[in-house]
């Protein structure tokens, strides 16, 4: 797409940009990509975000938007305004005087503060999913993607990322040179094989070859990083977090467990005296998520009826969160978090809330995203 013409058909997103932003924007620049391939589903959607939020005020100085990072954080903050003010209410500026490593836009929304944070890829494997989407854009065909077991799921060491790089740049090299209106059934290399299906819908699909399990933050990376969110914390101010995944492996189940904590199932287990001391007010929210047993303090097997009734009874296990086994929220320092507002990766907004505060009763604020989220859609895209 040449600047002309994305100026006149994304004029909000156009209007917050420097005129030379294509000849000095990061070659990684997402904005800087979807311009030179035509993604317009994303440039759509960043030009309805500049609209319908305080861009100029979460931008500052244009020429930052060049920066893949900057951009990065530009992008999430206008997610978080719109989140926001859809799924909890209308947020202001912060007053953040006397606060050090400010970030680019605080918000405040009364008597809560609200942090933002996001995190992308791990492995270069959106790298791929991006040219997939740019090159079947408006065409019937999805293409499903299989990560043989050559690739390295999450990089750990500079040869394993290098690794990875040098397949993912040879797979991308292929999807450029194809042509949309003449798919072959598949590509491949040694570390991906693509295969395309006319079904209707586009984008992509990703799988792996065997089964193996994706370590969870092996390095605290996401820990890290919310720790430094509530270091900004102000005084005793309650803090809401945000957070935007942009990383295939990342799913609500996943921060569960790093927010809340690792359930077992089986029959004589004790939950956590930690998570069971809240049962007064979360004792539904608790059962339901499978982090208290359905009575007492111990789990149990039961009892279900057989869909054939030719068979006897089964048994399923009950579950709770043991002690030791308790999530982020559990430490002192989080007692002022009221929670973690997280979009994963398809766009679907989830509400995790803090219900091991000793300090502060955040559950009237999780009935109200619920209940925003349940009649608004949890559906990111259904807010713009």
């Amino acid at each position: 797409m040449q600047w002309d013409q994305f100026q006149a058909t994304y004029p909000d997103i156009a209007g917050l940009l420097p005129q030379n932003f294509m000849a000095t924007a990061d070659d990684e620049n997402l904005l800087r990509r979807a311009i030179k391939h035509d993604r317009t589903g994303y440039l759509t959607t960043l030009d309805t975000l500049a609209r319908k939020t305080p861009a100029k005020e979460i931008r500052k100085n244009p020429l930052r938007l060049t920066s893949k990072t900057n951009f990065k954080s530009f992008y999430v903050e206008m997610k978080a305004y719109v989140a926001l003010k859809h799924w909890v209410f209308a947020p202001h500026p912060a007053d953040i005087r006397g606060t050090e490593g400010e970030p680019d836009y605080e918000f405040n929304i009364g008597e809560l503060d609200i942090e933002v944070a996001s995190r992308t890829a791990w492995d270069k494997v959106d790298t791929v999913r991006v040219v997939l989407e740019d090159k079947l854009e408006n065409t019937p065909y999805t293409a499903i993607v299989t990560l043989k077991d050559n690739f390295i799921k999450i990089p750990y060491t500079g040869g394993e990322i290098a690794h990875n790089e040098q397949v993912v740049d040879n797979i991308v090299n292929k999807v450029d040179d194809l042509n949309p209106s003449n798919l072959p059934s598949s590509i491949s290399n040694n570390g991906f094989i693509i295969e395309f299906e006319q079904t209707g819908g586009g984008g992509s699909i990703f799988t792996w070859e065997s089964a193996e399990e994706i370590p969870l933050d092996p390095h605290d990376s996401i820990v890290d990083q919310l720790k430094d969110k509530v270091k900004k914390q102000r005084g005793k101010r309650p803090l809401l977090l945000f957070y935007d995944a942009d990383v295939s492996f990342l799913e609500r189940e996943d921060m569960q467990r790093l927010v809340h904590g690792t359930k077992s199932a089986g029959p004589n287990e004790t939950v956590s005296d930690t998570v069971y001391q809240h049962r007064s007010i979360w004792g539904n929210y608790l059962r339901g998520q499978g982090y208290i047993p359905d009575s007492g303090k111990t789990t149990y097997l039961k009892q279900v009826k057989p869909d054939d009734p030719k068979y006897d009874l089964k048994h399923v296990g009950d579950s709770c969160i043991c002690n030791g086994d308790e999530g982020l929220f559990a430490d002192s320092m989080f007692d002022r978090v009221a929670g973690i507002l997280f979009i994963d990766k398809p766009g679907y907004g989830h509400f995790l809330p803090n219900f091991y505060s000793q300090k502060l009763d955040f559950y009237p604020l999780y009935q109200c995203i619920s209940q925003n989220m349940k009649t608004r859609s949890n559906q990111f895209k259904d807010l713009l």
